[in-house]
């Protein structure tokens, strides 16, 4: 499997400089609704709903290879194919398309930088029109690397090579706020919520510099497994695509998070 990094974050400026490149395939993560309502040109819609499935009473589990292979292919992405992914949300929705592409093993994609109120602000435009693309081929391999399962965590609870990021607000991380049976953290756990990364001002990513040095200073070494879980996956999965940003090459997402592991009577917690 690759070591590759998820491979940059875009501009405005480049979007709009390669929007025609038939390489490329920008793809609208957010809702059905809201892609209908105006998008980015010549960009596909994969939503949320379009990616996950409650699985066995956990919410947004992420889909079945064959599922997946079936939605990028009726978008027009093949193997070869640089997604490049938005959203209206400081990336979290595009973020979780990311995770699942490299779980399913694809190494080529980037994400536009915060939402797409920096395409908006730069002067982008909206079109209504859906792009007529051809239908492709794409062909997954799972990376077992990029998921952490109960049971791995529970493997890894005493390693001390790895390392468990909770990405939940604080109260969830301290258990004052429970959605579920329990509330808490996994022991050993170390807290960055999901929005430090984002520079409230402009609704982008932080500076390199600066994320490198939240993290770092929470303990989050480059050179251990991270594991990054939040309610059910979905922070987890913007909180993988920043570690991945910085070259973080040991990183995976807890796809069940919270929503599992908050109810389990036979696994430990801490407050």
């Amino acid at each position: 499997m690759t070591n590759k990094n998820i491979q940059n974050r875009i501009n405005a400026k480049w979007l709009n400089d390669h929007i025609d490149d038939p390489e490329i395939q920008i793809v609208d993560t957010r809702t059905a609704v809201d892609y209908a309502k105006g998008h980015i040109r010549n960009s596909v819609n994969i939503g949320l709903t379009d990616i996950v499935r409650t699985q066995l009473g956990l919410p947004a589990m992420c889909i079945s290879q064959d599922i997946f292979e079936q939605v990028l292919g009726s978008r027009g992405i093949d193997n070869g194919t640089h997604v490049i992914a938005y959203d209206n949300f400081g990336g979290v929705f595009a973020a979780r398309l990311l995770w699942t592409l490299e779980y399913f093993g694809h190494d080529k994609m980037s994400v536009f930088d915060g939402s797409i109120k920096g395409w908006l602000d730069e002067g982008g435009a909206f079109t209504s029109e859906v792009p007529t693309v051809k239908k492709a081929h794409f062909a997954g391999e799972v990376d077992e690397t990029r998921l952490a399962t109960k049971e791995w965590i529970l493997d890894h609870l005493e390693d001390d090579r790895t390392t468990f990021l909770d990405v939940r607000t604080v109260s969830e991380f301290t258990g004052k706020t429970a959605y579920g049976k329990r509330g808490g953290h996994i022991p050993g756990a170390v807290h960055v919520h999901w929005l430090e990364t984002i520079d409230p001002t402009t609704g982008r990513f932080k500076s390199g510099d600066d994320l490198k040095i939240l993290y770092e200073n929470k303990g989050i070494d480059a050179s251990k497994e991270v594991v990054a879980y939040c309610w059910m996956g979905l922070r987890a999965s913007h909180s993988y695509t920043i570690l991945r940003l910085l070259g973080y090459q040991h990183v995976r997402v807890y796809d069940a998070s919270w929503a599992e592991w908050g109810e389990l009577d036979t696994v430990q917690i801490e407050t």
